[in-house]
């Protein structure tokens, strides 16, 4: 108790007069976090209300889930929202997995309640092993430091006031208190990722390395946070001495860039970015790097980025302009050479038209179309590129995992050797996913396993239409 009540004072999480909506799922996790508000309203005068959502996946079980949560804020007199949804059904309708389509509706849910009440936060209770789970989620996905970071403990109104503590204080708590909980069944199914994560490589870490891994882990989540904050901070401090921010574009003064070291030019340029509203989701590593090189290049060279921003060199400054504005569903690039996929989106490149959406895998038959195929969209790592053959390239050749350089390919397939620097190729980073008219690597294939299919359908333009 004194842990999460520290925890709370340190990161200023909750003061008085605050009005607290609290998330609460019936499980371990949530309901000591009732039980540690309850006790820190003894310390600090704030109220909280509790919001409990009914997902229709388990039946009687997840009725019984709100049943629980209802008579325990009855008992201790707190005010208890509820909410049904049919999250399958919005999974399918809005091409989510089941994970992420529950994940929205929860927390576009908190916030509707916040704003209808009038309440300053929102308190959920992911703990020490969600963090580390989250950070060991996103190393394996290629994140950069601030993904390497894991959950924020404050992130807007979102306070985590159980972040630091482990599974098994939080359940070694309500047993002293003889308070039982609801147990959800999904959580032992290794269909998510999560739960693999969760279920495997957690508890083979804890027994095989330290028992301590997860806690390890969590904290250096936690110092990556902090190093993240102290980067962004740096930034801002650069960017007044070299950005000039007008309506649409962001100039940046080259020679005060070009000066700096590489870390603190990539934060800034993401720094400007974010300036231009040009979606995060997009702007990956690649377009940073693109960025870091149009600068130091002669006056008039240019590049086009997703969401409408286009860099050119201008005299003394690097400008970025936004053209257009966003539009998640149909992005139309136009672009030689190395250029992102934007997904779902459209690009095109040379006489190509790619476009590509993603779709729920339910065990539909996978089409055999030269220029339309199907890839797991949950094992790509990298923002996906079109562009030719770089030195490094290979393709994965078998479910096994075996590797071929794509030169070697080359000779086996006998492509000529003029035709070979000109072939696109579908990238992620080094990795070949699809090298367009001829084969896609082994390792992006549909399986039984795939929930997302990423697909991908490329039009060759001709004189005389495609």
């Amino acid at each position: 108790m004194k842990q999460v009540q520290d925890f709370i004072r340190e990161q200023n999480m909750i003061t008085a007069g605050d009005r607290v909506i609290v998330g609460v799922s019936g499980g371990a996790d949530s309901v000591c976090l009732f039980w540690e508000l309850m006790e820190y309203q003894k310390h600090c005068a704030f109220s909280f209300e509790v919001v409990h959502i009914e997902h229709g996946i388990r039946g009687q079980e997840s009725l019984d889930d709100a049943a629980f949560v209802e008579d325990l804020c009855r008992k201790h007199g707190i005010l208890f929202h509820l909410y049904r949804f049919d999250i399958q059904k919005l999974a399918k309708e809005n091409r989510l997995t089941v994970e992420e389509a529950g994940r929205r509706a929860r927390y576009d849910t908190f916030e509707q309640v916040r704003k209808a009440c009038h309440a300053t936060k929102i308190a959920v209770a992911h703990n020490m092993e969600d963090q580390a789970e989250t950070i060991l989620m996103n190393l394996a996905r290629g994140s950069g430091l601030k993904g390497l970071g894991g959950i924020c403990p404050v992130r807007d109104r979102i306070i985590r006031p159980l972040l630091t503590t482990s599974r098994l204080q939080i359940e070694d708590s309500l047993r002293e208190r003889g308070q039982d909980w609801r147990m959800d069944r999904t959580n032992l199914e290794e269909d998510y990722t999560r739960n693999k994560i969760r279920l495997g490589i957690l508890p083979l870490l804890s027994e095989g390395v330290n028992v301590r891994a997860a806690e390890h882990i969590a904290a250096a989540g936690m110092r990556l946070q902090r190093a993240e904050a102290y980067l962004e901070e740096e930034a801002l401090r650069l960017a007044g001495q070299c950005v000039d921010e007008e309506k649409g574009s962001v100039r940046i003064r080259r020679s005060i860039f070009l000066s700096q070291k590489r870390l603190m030019q990539e934060y800034l340029l993401r720094y400007c970015l974010e300036l231009l509203f040009a979606g995060k989701k997009d702007i990956g590593q690649i377009h940073i790097d693109v960025l870091c090189r149009l600068a130091g290049k002669e006056n008039g060279k240019a590049a086009d980025l997703p969401g409408g921003i286009h860099a050119k060199n201008k005299n003394e400054y690097l400008v970025l302009e936004k053209r257009c504005p966003y539009k998640e569903k149909e992005t139309v690039v136009r672009t030689e050479g190395e250029q992102a996929l934007i997904v779902p989106g459209t690009v095109t490149w040379g006489d190509f038209r790619i476009t590509t959406s993603i779709l729920p895998f339910e065990n539909q038959i996978i089409p055999e179309n030269k220029y339309t195929k199907w890839f797991d969209y949950d094992t790509i790592k990298c923002t996906l590129q079109v562009r030719t053959r770089q030195p490094g390239d290979y393709l994965t050749i078998n479910s096994d995992g075996s590797r071929k350089t794509l030169k070697k390919y080359f000779i086996e397939e006998k492509v000529l050797q003029e035709e070979r620097g000109t072939l696109p190729l579908i990238a992620d980073g080094s990795h070949i996913l699809w090298v367009l008219g001829h084969r896609i690597s082994a390792a992006y294939k549909v399986n039984g396993h795939t929930r997302r299919v990423l697909q991908i359908q490329a039009e060759k333009e001709r004189k005389h239409g495609r």
